[in-house]
């Protein structure tokens, strides 16, 4: 059994990972964003705002403060949303004097390019933490909704780390939890690249689907979407193997095509006529996408990126482009190979 592990950040995800690491660890140290939540969350052994009807076992230690973390764990989740990475980062970085931060593993997993920045969250990190700390990041990413870690059910998820020796480690502490398996590799920038990109065409795939387009156009929509995340990190540096795998195209599929997707979901209602606004004021939890069709629009065409999807999602969002005129404006483009 693994001795303890660390999360900052008690949304959705970080409590799912909290409720199944406890199964397979003595302790859970869940950082959650201020006293008042702690000690309800403490008091209830629910997570009522996040992850409501999951009971939270009496090894999971519900606290508020970093310390209780640093002082207990050397494996520390980092769950928080892609825009509070860096204020969660300027935080941790005030404990810098006091414990050795090259002592810990740090593993993210935020799945945007939410930050005003544009950077990408290992880039994050190195801008508030230094470059030589990038040897103690990792990056978990995958098809891995909430509702069914916390459950423990069955789930494959990518680890990517530019240190080898960190993945080894990962690897110990993974083989213990049976029904979380991991797989590694060394594409951290491309593991970002699809966790962030598909949570765009998921918002594509829900606004077909609101329409009432069908499966036909769902797949059509996966599958240039797969093209156009490929082609986007390729440009950005990324290896194009990485995009058929557990970050890019597995969660792709899980993303776009289910009822737990909070990115298609939004995109369905976007498509059945509610404003952005009005959707998103009456959110509880974060849809990645919305923020991210804004800073990959804007590097695509930077950088000359064709990405076609990504325009016309950002259109609907941030230009009041109607949903139907959208789908005619991808019709209409003209014809060209497949695979140029």
């Amino acid at each position: 059994m693994n001795k303890s592990v660390g999360i900052i950040g008690s949304g959705s995800f970080g409590t799912a990972l909290a409720v199944n690491f406890s199964k397979f660890a003595e302790r859970v140290y869940l950082k959650c964003r201020n006293k008042e939540l702690a000690e309800e969350i403490k008091t209830k052994r629910y997570n009522e705002y996040y992850l409501k009807g999951v009971r939270l076992d009496e090894n999971i230690i519900i606290t508020d403060d970093y310390n209780d973390v640093f002082e207990n764990c050397r494996i520390i989740f980092l769950a928080v949303p892609s825009f509070g990475l860096k204020a969660c980062l300027m935080e941790i970085k005030k404990y810098e004097d006091k414990f050795n931060l090259n002592d810990f593993i740090f593993i993210n997993t935020a799945k945007g390019l939410g930050d005003e920045s544009m950077n990408l969250p290992n880039e994050v990190f190195e801008s508030i933490l230094g470059a030589p700390m990038l040897q103690r990041y990792a990056v978990l990413s995958g098809p891995s909704f909430a509702a069914e870690v916390s459950r423990h059910l069955p789930a494959a998820v990518c680890v990517a780390s530019f240190n080898d020796k960190i993945l080894e480690e990962l690897k110990s502490f993974f083989k213990n939890i049976i029904n979380f398996r991991i797989y590694t590799l060394n594409d951290v920038k491309g593991v970002e690249l699809g966790g962030a990109l598909k949570n765009i065409i998921a918002l594509a795939a829900g606004i077909s689907d609101g329409l009432g387009l069908g499966n036909n156009a769902r797949a059509a929509l996966l599958t240039r979407g797969i093209v156009e995340i490929t082609r986007f990190g390729e440009a950005l540096g990324a290896e194009r193997l990485t995009f058929t795998g557990l970050s890019g195209l597995g969660d792709l599929m899980l993303t776009a095509a289910s009822d737990l997707s909070r990115n298609r979901t939004v995109g369905i209602r976007i498509g059945k006529g509610e404003s952005i606004s009005s959707i998103l004021s009456g959110m509880k939890m974060v849809a990645e996408g919305v923020a991210t069709a804004k800073s990959v629009h804007k590097i695509s065409k930077e950088k000359n990126i064709y990405m076609p999807i990504t325009d016309v999602v950002y259109s609907v969002i941030y230009e009041k482009l109607k949903p139907e005129d959208a789908i005619i404006k991808l019709l209409e483009r003209d014809i060209k190979d497949e695979f140029v």
